[in-house]
């Protein structure tokens, strides 16, 4: 769909946009660890696997309304926002758990490294969202 509305060049633009991410939140990853002094699992290959981790969780907990979105189910008005929400919700949980589980940082900590971490994704999806909106055919 990409190809016949916008050419190869948006492909390379958004495949550009998510590597720059994943880049950027690895270093929000390894900066919320030192800021929260992390004293456990701080090498490279523990950064990278406990990144990995998340990145999954993050696709295999939003799967449900992906999988809906492409399906038809929403129609034109979207998800509704109570299971935005409750999604939301559960990503969180997760997420601080799988962090506070691989680093031992705290609750709190978390919560910090979580924050740094989830802006670049959510800069993402809104910046792949417009730029697939932009392009779609009315």
């Amino acid at each position: 769909m990409l190809l016949q509305n916008g050419g190869p060049y948006w492909v390379i633009v958004i495949i550009y946009v998510i590597v720059i991410a994943f880049i950027v939140g690895l270093i929000l990853l390894k900066i919320g660890l030192v800021i929260s002094k992390a004293e456990t699992r701080t090498g490279f290959k523990w950064l990278l696997g406990s990144f990995g981790i998340q990145v999954g969780m993050f696709f295999f907990v939003g799967s449900p309304l992906i999988l809906l979105g492409i399906s038809g189910a929403f129609g034109e008005q979207g998800p509704e926002i109570i299971l935005i929400i409750i999604f939301l919700v559960l990503a969180l949980f997760i997420e601080v758990n799988l962090l506070n589980i691989i680093h031992r940082l705290g609750l709190k900590r978390a919560l910090l490294v979580f924050a740094l971490m989830v802006a670049p994704f959510l800069i993402v999806s809104f910046s792949i969202i417009a730029l697939i909106v932009q392009f779609t055919p009315t």
